[in-house]
């Protein structure tokens, strides 16, 4: 599965969870408790984050073959 897929399934399930979780019968609170959950600045799911180790090596001249 890709990162991606895997990160957009992940806060779909997570932000219906919460939302589901308080019950809130009153639709515009709803509303608001879901639009701070997937706000992108602002909102508890900010990223993507990657964390990358450096420093990097070179790679041998037959990298190519290990895509295969």
């Amino acid at each position: 599965m890709k990162p991606t897929i895997a990160a957009d399934t992940l806060r779909g399930t997570l932000t219906q969870y919460l939302t589901t979780t308080f019950g809130l019968t009153d639709e515009p609170v709803r509303r608001g408790l879901e639009a701070f959950l997937t706000h992108p600045e602002q909102g508890i799911f900010r990223g993507p984050y990657l964390r990358i180790r450096t420093p990097f090596r070179p790679a041998s001249g037959e990298w190519r073959s290990t895509l295969d």
